[in-house]
């Protein structure tokens, strides 16, 4: 510091010195005193820039340390982009293969059909092998090979107390024909065609009442409405929804109870015959067997048996609308449509509950109120206020579709007939 006044000094001494012989002494005394304090000031200032340059050395050393850490962080970003391109091709090639193998897919399903069919033709040739054996076999073998319903139209057993499922076990359908011969019959030729449930597709939508208390729920109805659409086997139809098919429950063969959904329902009972000559030659030798039902209305019910391929089934018919299946215990019904639906409970001013529907075709923002901003131009959909939104399905429904083979397409049938096995409980 005395350095720095020393040659502060000589600096003024030398500006200065031509003048200061003109000063007296109360004028020196004044310049010294002022030049005292400049020497004050600018030590002051001096330590102020020291200050300075010490903080921007720390700051200078902090920076250094976090260049490094972004150094380490870049270095190591660099080795995981690495191994995530290693892992990108690693799945390229993966998928590639992948693809390679799905490829060969359908290639196997036509394989898998063909050999289905040739196992199909062997078991008919093994079939009219032993069609055309020895005619004795004695009804205790018969009994045996058949079920119930087979040992029940051969007379070889009755019905007294017992408890049977009702098992679907396939369809009959009516192939159509055009008829060019005769240009008035628009009709054309109708084919019945029995159809195994292991040879459908079944769509089923579950009856259900689901509470939507979301808005992107409510914005979405149309696939929760397709997600209650599953595609099932129909080999497993009964496995995967048993409590939409009734239970019989005779009692003594005369009276018959039939359950369904804890539902239970009585019918008087008896088995009808129709066996004359005409009836036989009209029923290409069925026995014309029936299971009659007579409700508290005295109004008759007939479910006939019929014989296919050597198996006997229980029939409702869908032809005849006049049947009232649900009386009888069914609790589904066939269709071709999507039946779920978005449902909206709302009140009206005056108290009044009233609802509002929306199916699979309907607008986007279906039962939703909007506001449009005229600056940006566009649309806010959100739920009303004071409404509930329910996804409803009314009951269960089935749609039917043929499984494809070589020989036919994939296509939706309209079932005339279900089949049904009884199995005892």
């Amino acid at each position: 510091m005395r350095k720095i006044s020393f040659l502060l000094f000589f600096v003024f001494s030398s500006a200065v010195a031509q003048e200061i012989d003109k000063l007296n002494k109360r004028e020196l005394k004044e310049l010294a005193n002022n030049q005292k304090e400049q020497i004050v000031i600018k030590n002051s200032q001096i330590n102020d820039q020291n200050l300075i340059i010490e903080n921007s050395s720390e700051k200078i050393k902090e920076l250094n340390q976090i260049k490094a850490q972004l150094e380490i962080s870049l270095s190591e970003s660099e080795k995981n982009l690495k191994v995530l391109e290693s892992y990108k091709l690693s799945s390229i090639d993966s998928i590639q293969k992948l693809n390679a193998e799905n490829a060969v897919i359908p290639n196997l399903e036509n394989e898998i059909i063909k050999l289905t069919d040739s196992i199909n033709s062997i078991n008919n040739l093994l079939s009219s092998y032993v069609s055309q054996g020895p005619s004795n076999v004695n009804q205790s073998s018969v009994s045996t090979n058949y079920g119930f319903l087979n040992n029940l139209y051969l007379g070889y057993s009755q019905i007294e107390n017992q408890t049977f499922r009702l098992v679907p076990a396939g369809i009959i359908a009516e192939n159509q024909l055009n008829n060019r011969r005769n240009e008035y019959n628009y009709s054309g030729y109708r084919i019945p065609q029995f159809i195994s449930m292991s040879e459908l597709k079944i769509g089923v939508q579950e009856k259900k009442k689901t509470y939507l208390s979301y808005r992107n729920d409510v914005q979405n109805f149309k696939q929760l409405i397709k997600d209650n659409y599953k595609m099932i086997s129909g080999s497993n139809l009964y496995n995967l929804y048993s409590k939409i098919f009734p239970t019989f429950s005779f009692v003594k063969g005369k009276l018959l109870t039939i359950t369904n959904e804890n539902i239970s329902k009585d019918f008087l009972f008896s088995i009808k015959e129709k066996n004359t000559e005409g009836d036989l030659e009209n029923q290409l030798g069925q026995k014309g067997k029936y299971f009659s039902l007579t409700d508290d209305d005295e109004r008759e019910y007939l479910l006939e048996l019929i014989l296919i391929n050597d198996e006997v089934y229980l029939t409702f018919n869908f032809y005849n609308y006049e049947n009232d299946l649900a009386k009888l215990g069914v609790k589904w019904e066939v269709t071709s449509n999507y039946e779920s639906q978005l449902v909206r409970y709302y009140n009206t001013s005056y108290g009044e509950e009233r609802t509002s529907t929306a199916q699979i075709n309907s607008g986007d923002n279906a039962l939703m109120d909007s506001n449009y901003d005229n600056f940006t131009r566009k649309t806010t959909y959100f739920l009303y206020e004071d409404s509930d939104y329910f996804l409803e399905c009314d009951n269960t429904y089935m749609s039917i579709w043929l499984i494809p083979t070589i020989y036919e397409s994939q296509v939706r049938v309209n079932p005339g007939i279900f089949l049904f096995k009884l199995e005892e409980i």
